[in-house]
């Protein structure tokens, strides 16, 4: 499939995921559509991320005074070296790496523990990678202020509309069933994070504990009640 028709597809798949939704795809496959609309996603987040910071949206108050003047262009200048950079490790790191966790994640509870589908995991990775498509559109609203408060409120309901759909053409299963795995899916994930979180405090409180107990962290009153006494009896 050439660029034209992956970008053709993608526009497709996001208006209408039902029907577009269906397509089988292989690993590779859906990695390189991915990467397909990541690397046009990332460049409108450059372009677009670079005009807002030389019309000075990301920096407020400077003059236009010599040493601010020099400092507004050195804070510009680190702002355009951050921006190229976490569009990199957003676009091509985290989010292919997210959605590659988060299909196994996914796979295990539909089909591991639910028994709601038997497709394979490949499947799962596809749907995942369909749901990234609206993130990746609207990616580009969230450097420009006020715009990115929409980015944030509208591109994960998009996505999850996309992904159950495509999750239920992909696994064939129902739209409801999809959903309740989806939301099932999201209560363990943050039930296992409260309980490694919780297992990290408890830790944390015990080590603190024993610590404190040990009288490793005690003050030495003791010590400055003597050296006070020893200071007067020494005057007096």
């Amino acid at each position: 499939m050439s660029v034209t028709n992956d970008l053709k597809f993608l526009w497709n798949l996001v208006w209408d995921p039902e029907k577009n939704g269906k397509k089988t795809m292989d690993f590779g496959g859906a990695v390189k559509l991915y990467y397909t609309l990541a690397v046009l996603a990332f460049i409108a987040y450059v372009v677009v991320g670079s005009i807002a910071i030389w019309l000075g949206l990301s920096v407020h108050g400077a003059t236009t005074t010599f040493p601010a003047a020099t400092l507004l262009a050195l804070v510009h200048a680190v702002s355009y070296v951050a921006l190229f950079w976490k569009g990199v490790i957003t676009f091509f790191i985290l989010l292919p790496l997210g959605i590659a966790v988060e299909a196994l994640i996914y796979q295990l509870v539909g089909r591991v523990f639910l028994n709601a589908w038997k497709g394979t995991y490949e499947k799962t990775f596809t749907a995942l990678v369909f749901s990234l498509f609206p993130l990746l559109l609207l990616y580009w609203l969230s450097v420009i202020p006020v715009f990115d408060a929409l980015f944030i409120i509208l591109a994960p309901i998009w996505s999850l509309i996309v992904l159950v759909i495509a999750l239920s053409v992909q696994q064939k299963i129902r739209r409801l069933d999809a959903l309740l795995i989806v939301l099932l899916k999201s209560f363990l994930t943050i039930f296992v994070l409260l309980l490694v979180g919780l297992s990290l405090v408890s830790a944390l409180s015990y080590v603190l504990g024993t610590v404190a107990h040990n009288g490793i962290l005690s003050f030495p009153w003791h010590n400055v009640t003597n050296g006070w006494q020893g200071m007067m009896n020494s005057t007096g």
